[in-house]
């Protein structure tokens, strides 16, 4: 019975062609927008999810003031550094290497100039640990040196890596001797200059944004971060921690263990995980996603409106034939499921319709998206999107249909063999 319903509900749009295919186009129009948004959206949480894979990696972690991550019901504090002993954390069971930044502001001299006048003022001094430079590359984006000149490495003490603003205003080269002081108890330490950061690099910096704590202005002083000990004493100045775990690991079992220890200290910090920053941003995206298709998903109703009033029409137009039906013994129920049968087949052409062509302007944005920010976005096209989709649409019509089909069953049978 339900392959005759079929067979007489596509009978019905076919013999009413022209406005069936305009009811469709209400419908479709309302399905692209939404496939659309929805596809767009699902492609830059894959695109972006793949590059913070690639960048952070799932063995890392990052030891950061609580609350600085954003994460939902996490406390807010106005402190952006913290207290730690880096020591220990490279003891902890299970991680591999680890990171530190320290900043502080210190007395710079610099050395006599040939008038015998030394540059003098207060600038920004970090700290560094070397493997943050070989270990961690990726979160500090593209730093170089200028020619003659290198970046911190393993066992450098009492050395300097300048920014090219505060090179030029101390008029230091690479081998020449400034003078840092930090705590007013401690001794001035003279460090030698081993490179000076390219100008291009710094003004055009790579560094992520969930990486804060890297400070890139070029009149900072970068020094080892052993070296910082000697000018502050302990670091209560830390401003962010990266950690590598061992292979097979569990990172998030390491990091909470970490964060629970520095917790228990009386330190405020947030353990951040790969597995945090991918949630937060599907959180994001799905949210703009969703507020979009909502937004776009108001054609929908207009779509169903028009689907609606289509029925309606075929009610009036067939009030005879279904006096017919109901004369020759079909039940009121048979009467509804053929008219909402055929309001479904209405919604579902459209869902097809819209369903390609909303990929299609996705994979046009994408890659107009990708031209733009010079970046590869994925075309989402999920066979689970496309599903709920096409059943949503069936819905949508059949929905639609309801009350046409309900005004349907109920026609009196003589009423509507004498309608003409």
């Amino acid at each position: 019975m339900f392959r005759d319903f079929l067979a007489l509900a596509g009978a019905s749009i076919a013999h009413r062609r022209m406005r069936s295919w305009l009811t469709v186009i209400g419908v479709f129009i309302g399905i692209t927008a939404v496939v659309a948004l929805i596809s767009v959206g699902l492609g830059l949480e894959r695109t972006i999810d793949q590059e913070v894979a690639k960048l952070f990696g799932v063995d890392t972690f990052i030891l950061m003031p609580r609350g600085a991550f954003g994460r939902p019901g996490a406390a807010r504090t106005s402190a952006n550094q913290f207290s730690l002993d880096l020591a220990w954390l490279r003891s902890v069971d299970g991680v591999r290497t680890a990171a530190a930044v320290r900043q502080q502001t210190g007395f710079v001299e610099g050395p006599a100039g040939e008038d015998g006048r030394r540059v003098r003022g207060f600038f920004p001094v970090v700290g560094l640990s070397p493997e943050l430079i070989t270990e961690f590359e990726s979160f500090l984006g593209t730093l170089e040196v200028a020619p003659g000149g290198r970046l911190l490495t393993a066992g450098d003490e009492a050395v300097a890596v300048l920014g090219h603003a505060m090179a030029r205003q101390m008029t230091v080269e690479p081998g020449d001797t400034i003078t840092v002081q930090g705590d007013a108890d401690a001794e001035p330490l003279a460090l030698t200059v081993v490179g000076i950061l390219s100008a291009q690099a710094q003004d055009t910096p790579q560094q992520p944004a969930f990486a804060p704590g890297v400070p890139d202005s070029p009149d900072t002083i970068f020094i080892p971060y052993e070296t910082m000990g000697l000018l502050w004493g302990r670091a209560e100045d830390v401003r962010l921690t990266l950690v590598k775990t061992d292979p097979g690991r569990d990172v998030n079992e390491v990091a909470a263990r970490a964060e629970a220890h520095l917790r228990a200290q009386g330190t405020e910090v947030s353990a951040v995980t790969y597995t945090d920053i991918s949630e937060a941003i599907g959180t994001v995206t799905s949210t703009v996603s969703a507020f979009l298709a909502g937004i776009a998903g108001i054609s929908l109703l207009v779509g169903g409106v028009g689907v609606m009033n289509t029925m309606f029409t075929s009610v009036l137009e067939r009030t005879r034939d279904i006096g017919i039906m109901k004369a020759v013994g079909a039940s009121n129920a048979n009467i509804m499921t053929l008219f909402i049968i055929e309001s479904g087949l209405i919604g579902l052409v459209g869902g097809v319709v819209g369903t390609f062509l909303g990929l299609g302007v996705s994979a046009v944005t994408s890659a107009a998206i990708g031209r733009v920010f010079d970046v590869h976005v994925a075309v989402v096209a999920s066979p689970m999107l496309i599903f709920i989709t096409l059943l949503g649409s069936f819905t949508l019509g059949a929905f639609a249909g309801l009350w046409p089909a309900r005004r349907a069953a109920k026609l009196p049978v003589v009423d509507a063999l004498r309608y003409e």
